[in-house]
């Protein structure tokens, strides 16, 4: 506003100030010539002179009507509208996901709404031994059916949950757990276990009350799944972070019918064995000592004890992916973890 009141009045000043002086000079050159010939004509060149002296004055009075405008727009500054400053505004009118639930300053319009994703929950039935001699474990892989035990004495039901935006079935072109959606384009999971483990006697769920500190393999009994089915650097796996929850579960013993079982949620991680040198094509050994995680495991457990209180049962989930898995789908991975529970049938 202030450069443009400016530039109307130099517009103004060139018409008013700077043109008087220059006809002011043309009459005193006219009034030179009369007077030299007509020096009697002492009025003449009276008039000369005071149109001469006059164009100073006209300067003065230009420079003082800037300085006046200059100083008016200062005193009275424009006042802009917000609306008008923002360089980018959200279109009302768009339908969006982001703009149905959430005001322009980021609150919710619903303070009730719940964005809850899309999931499809894996039902994996396990028949347990009733008095098992020895430790004995039932394993089910990405949703499949363990085998069923001779002596059946108690059957449960483990449940989990996994994003229907994942693959679950497995083709030639597109293997199972592919996250096909924007920006992923990858697969998230590496695969999904569940597995059983009945014991004779002392198992309870002090056993995973110190399990960080006698070690999250063996008090798991990693180490007694055969043929080798985890990574034997788990065994040596660092525990990354840990937790406790509670979810319901039938149970006779309670008046309700419904009891809170306590579930241990671990999340695991160990290295390469080897870490070759970056000169050698790796990218990752930055000349530290040692190689960034590449296998990653999401653990939740629970212990449901026997009707007898001779011992119990422990359940068992692990997630497992690899580094590049875990940067596509790390959110994805722990809500899968999180989803398992266990229930008597």
């Amino acid at each position: 506003m202030i450069i443009r009141l400016f530039i109307l009045a130099v517009s103004l000043g060139s018409c008013s100030a700077f043109h008087s002086p220059r006809s002011s000079a043309v009459d005193r050159v006219d009034q030179l010539h009369a007077t030299r010939h007509n020096i009697q004509d002492g009025n003449d060149a009276n008039d000369a002179k005071a149109a001469a002296l006059d164009a100073p004055q006209h300067r003065r009075d230009f420079l003082q009507m800037s300085a006046a405008l200059i100083s008016s727009a200062s005193i009275f500054p424009t006042v802009a509208n917000a609306e008008e400053d923002f360089l980018y505004k959200r279109d009302e009118t768009s339908a969006d996901l982001t703009s149905q639930l959430f005001n322009p300053d980021g609150s919710l319009k619903d303070p009730n709404a719940v964005v809850v994703a899309q999931e499809k929950e894996v039902i994996v039935p396990f028949s347990l031994p009733a008095s098992p001699d020895s430790i004995t474990v039932n394993l089910s892989t990405d949703g499949s059916s363990p085998p069923a035990a001779s002596d059946t004495a108690t059957n449960l039901k483990a449940k989990y949950k996994l994003p229907t935006k994942w693959n679950q079935e497995a083709t030639s072109s597109l293997p199972l757990y592919y996250d096909s959606s924007e920006g992923k384009n990858g697969r998230s999971c590496d695969r999904i276990t569940i597995y059983s483990v009945s014991a004779p006697n002392n198992l309870n769920m002090s056993t995973l009350e110190k399990a960080s500190k006698v070690g999250i393999a063996k008090s798991l009994f990693m180490n007694d799944v055969s043929n080798g089915y985890f990574d034997q650097g788990v065994l040596k796996a660092d525990l990354i972070g840990g937790r406790t929850t509670r979810k319901p579960i039938q149970s006779s013993s309670v008046p309700e019918g419904i009891d809170e079982q306590v579930y241990y949620e671990f999340d695991l991680a160990f290295a390469p064995l080897s870490c070759p040198d970056y000169m050698e094509g790796n990218k990752e050994n930055l000349g530290l000592g040692f190689c960034p995680y590449d296998n990653i495991l999401l653990v939740s457990a629970t212990v449901l004890n026997a009707e007898s209180n001779e011992g119990g049962t422990l359940m068992v989930c692990v997630v497992e992916c690899d580094k590049n898995e875990w940067k596509i789908g790390n959110t994805d991975l722990k809500r899968v973890r999180s989803s398992f529970i266990v229930d008597r049938a």
